[in-house]
């Protein structure tokens, strides 16, 4: 098996765990994700499978979008509902004012991420520095949120809908449109909705999949050309298709520049490639 399944998330898991169970039904060696959810969160994640799982960096980079409520008045160490509230305020505000906040982040900006996260810093993730006291030092990324659509108001909950770069913090997002209201704010529930193209609603619950035989999930499995629909493709002659899996360089007819699929003849997929100058092609990974 080799390709992606789009999977829903229950809340209450982690992403590993998540993981370990798929691997573990499908008896299939090789098995990952291309991207966390937190344990309380709910929602689409892609699972590589088989050769996919060399293609995660590629995947990592798509925009986001994702539903979430977020209660005003109220700040937690982990910034959204699992963690301990380390601080309340009073909130008097309208809804016209949290509206104008929340329009207000519809940017690119520097965002902070939250001390309970997966960063890496020196060797250790975020999360299990916080967990024992540490005080985390992170730097602030920069990310875009491209769009924000408010669902619903209920003073102090308010849902919205979310589109975003990757690497943006929903949890920083929320905590961030609260401390701009000087009310603070928590995330009560967040749902990851979208991945690129691929959507939630086209996604099997684990529920759903723990109950299918691998010959049915195979043909829920979403081949590696169709996966990386975001790239430009090449189609290779024969006789070049060989030397791209041995990891030659060679010149191709092709008017473009940068990371490629690479495809054979009759469509088989052979790999990642770069275009460089004088449409020079570069192996980068090879799947022979």
């Amino acid at each position: 098996m080799d390709g992606i399944l789009l999977v829903d998330k229950p809340e209450g898991i982690t992403s590993n765990y998540l993981v370990q169970k798929i691997k573990k039904h499908i008896k299939e060696k090789k098995v990952g994700h291309t991207g966390t959810l937190d344990f309380a969160a709910t929602g689409l994640m892609i699972i590589t499978v088989g050769k996919a799982t060399r293609l995660t960096e590629y995947f990592q980079g798509l925009d986001k979008e994702y539903i979430t409520t977020g209660e005003l008045g109220k700040i937690t160490d982990t910034y959204d509902r699992q963690g301990k509230i380390i601080e309340e305020k009073k909130c008097s505000i309208t809804e016209k004012q949290l509206i104008e906040a929340v329009k207000s982040f519809i940017k690119t900006y520097p965002q902070m991420p939250p001390p309970y996260s997966s960063k890496r810093i020196r060797g250790k993730r975020a999360y299990q520095l916080a967990k024992k006291g540490i005080d985390v030092q992170l730097k602030p990324k920069e990310v875009t949120i491209y769009s924000i659509e408010i669902l619903k108001i209920d003073l102090p909950f308010f849902t919205i809908k979310v589109h975003c770069s990757s690497g943006t913090y929903i949890r920083s997002l929320i905590k961030e449109i609260g401390d701009s209201l000087d009310c603070g704010a928590y995330v009560y529930s967040l749902r990851r909705t979208k991945v690129g193209k691929f959507s939630v609603e086209n996604s099997l619950t684990l529920d759903q999949l723990l109950k299918m035989t691998k010959k049915e999930i195979e043909s829920k499995l979403i081949s590696l050309r169709d996966a990386l629909y975001f790239l430009p493709e090449i189609i290779l002659d024969p006789g070049f298709d060989e030397r791209f899996l041995k990891g030659q360089r060679f010149k191709v007819p092709y008017q473009l520049k940068g990371t490629v699929k690479v495809l054979d003849k009759n469509g088989l997929f052979l790999g990642i490639g770069d275009v460089k100058e004088n449409s020079i092609l570069q192996p980068v990974k090879v799947f022979n």
